[in-house]
């Protein structure tokens, strides 16, 4: 993160978001944390303030030890005003928990594509392309 020049950046609980110069918005999410339904709103509301486009471009980066409860993995993968979704992966767990967020979207007609990489260039690259 520290590489990228930022537009504007705002601190929540649930960790840093930031719109770099590039035009893409970045989600650093705090380790250790469990996400309801209402938490995963607040957070899609906090990273459309950074771009009001309806087309945000996100990278996430989530962290360790995260709970995301069912009513929070439904609302992610139809939640408006996203083009596309990079999810920044560290680990065989986070690896699975992407996978299954891939299906989920792709059952529920998501209106955004999420892919997964392994390394945050190619993440960017493929988010700018």
């Amino acid at each position: 993160m520290e590489s990228q020049l930022t537009r504007q950046m705002i601190e929540t609980k649930y960790g840093r978001i930031f719109q770099g110069e590039n035009g893409l918005v970045y989600f650093y999410m705090r380790d250790n944390m469990s996400v309801s339904g209402a938490d995963a709103k607040q957070m899609v509301r906090d990273v459309c303030s950074l771009d009001e486009s309806g087309k945000v471009r996100l990278v996430i980066v989530p962290g360790a030890n995260k709970d995301l409860s069912f009513e929070a993995q439904r609302y992610f993968s139809i939640a408006p005003g996203f083009s596309r979704m990079a999810l920044v992966i560290e680990n065989r767990v986070q690896a699975e928990i992407g996978q299954f967020l891939v299906a989920m979207m792709r059952l529920l007609h998501s209106p955004y594509e999420l892919k997964l990489f392994h390394e945050l260039h190619k993440a960017e690259a493929w988010l700018l392309s």
